[in-house]
């Protein structure tokens, strides 16, 4: 007897790609990211592009949503790949922002960093991968 079963849905090259121009479409205009990666999440079989920003407290979500779509109308290699429908906006202070930078600081992200079915500090992660996580924005940046 077969067994159904639901299909992961991936993360592809292209999409790891994308999320990069937007987070340094971010970057050029001066919204600090602290953190930026894509989740893996089970319970809806699809990927979230999340940011963490204290512009996300500073200005509220829907200012940041704002941001976030205008970088990415001018992000041509993200077309049809990010859609705002699958970005979210969180603070630094989230609980599982704050797990990772303590976790990913242990770790070097010159090309990312990806964790698959792995439990940090009690905390299950399907899959993730992180482009930036940190206690402070970027070089140059005000946040």
């Amino acid at each position: 007897m077969a067994q159904d079963g639901v299909v992961k849905e991936p993360l592809t090259e292209a999409m790891i790609r994308a999320g990069a121009a937007l987070t340094r479409k971010l970057d050029e205009r001066g919204w600090p990211v602290i953190g930026s990666l894509w989740l893996y999440r089970s319970e809806a079989n699809r990927w979230r592009l999340v940011f963490a920003s204290p512009r996300v407290a500073a200005d509220g979500r829907w200012k940041s949503y704002e941001i976030v779509q205008a970088a990415l109308e001018a992000t041509p290699v993200a077309e049809g790949l990010i859609s705002l429908g699958n970005v979210s906006v969180t603070e630094p202070t989230d609980p599982l922002i704050a797990l990772l930078c303590a976790a990913a600081r242990k770790e070097t992200m010159a090309e990312g960093l990806r964790f698959t079915r792995t439990v940090i500090n009690g905390r299950y992660i399907d899959d993730i991968y992180i482009y930036r996580m940190s206690d402070t924005a970027p070089s140059g940046q005000v946040a």
